[in-house]
């Protein structure tokens, strides 16, 4: 009768603990075969080497994630900077401040601007993390060049690829069945996603190459990527630490004097194609975008 106690005892044990897991939209395993909810925290941040407080052996397999405009590199005019890029996102197509295809605009600017690291040290705070990384921008593909110039250029380090192969991907992605495809790469450490949701692009990265972390750290400057990144790992149940960088101020409304700055920036610009690539120019006008 004790026999039947016990197995009783264990075969309820058991079934609640399958019945809790299946409750909880995230759970994890720990050592003793038992489900925790996985971690998912935001803090701010405006130091780089926050990261390393989340670094520590019980988080486990960890993968850090940084982004590069206004968290690794900074413009150092407004035009064609982050802060414009969003700015630009609130206008309506006849607003007279408004830049038509903003994406091939800045494009023309990676080609041409410098940018500057946001810290002084950041370089060597990035390169010496020695936890798997990766380089996740909301930039196009298409403007890999321009970008890895200015990541070596400040001293950052291109992180090894996640899976040991040197060969990199490009391929097409589709939010969803309904949505235009869009380009995206991984390459040189460095995912590029087009503006697209870069937690669902990490975990299908992820997938593609087939691997698997305990925990992810994302330092992004932007709120969006920051909520995006955590929905998309509590439903998978890996836990997350989000450094919501702010070190680079991007205050709304925007100030007339950088209104008028990138007004007049976007005026030479465009005197330039005139004399120069006047078909381009009239594609930009026409709102024929390409990135």
């Amino acid at each position: 009768m004790k026999k039947i106690n016990k197995l009783q005892r264990a075969l309820t044990v058991s079934a609640l603990a399958v019945f809790l897991a299946a409750c909880s939209p995230r759970q994890t395993v720990t050592g003793y075969g038992l489900s925790k909810p996985a971690i998912s925290e935001v803090i701010p941040s405006k130091n780089l080497s926050d990261v390393k407080n989340y670094l520590t052996p019980e988080f486990g397999r960890t993968l850090v994630v940084f982004d590069i405009d206004d968290t690794l590199l900074t413009s150092g005019t407004f035009f064609g900077s982050d802060h414009w890029y969003q700015w630009q996102g609130t206008l309506a197509s006849n607003d007279p401040d408004y830049v038509p295809c903003k994406f091939d605009v800045n494009a023309i600017n990676y080609e041409t601007e410098t940018l500057q690291k946001t810290e002084t040290n950041g370089h060597q705070i990035v390169n010496s993390i020695e936890a798997d990384k990766i380089i996740l921008t909301a930039r196009s593909p298409y403007s890999r060049g321009p970008t890895l110039r200015e990541l070596k250029n400040a001293g950052y380090t291109l992180p090894l690829p996640l899976n040991d192969n040197p060969n990199g991907l490009m391929y097409g992605w589709q939010a969803n069945p309904n949505a235009t495809e869009v380009a995206v790469s991984y390459d040189d450490g460095v995912l590029m996603v087009s503006g697209q949701n870069k937690g669902a692009l990490l975990l299908d990265l992820l997938a593609k190459l087939k691997l698997e972390y305990d925990h992810i750290v994302l330092v992004d400057d932007g709120t969006r990527n920051i909520d995006a990144m955590r929905e998309a790992l509590r439903e998978a149940g890996i836990d997350y630490h989000g450094l919501h960088y702010t070190r680079i101020e991007k205050k709304l409304p925007v100030e007339q004097r950088l209104i008028a700055e990138a007004n007049a920036a976007w005026q030479r610009l465009q005197n330039y194609l005139a004399q120069t690539f006047p078909h381009r120019l009239e594609q930009l006008r026409q709102n024929q975008c390409f990135y």
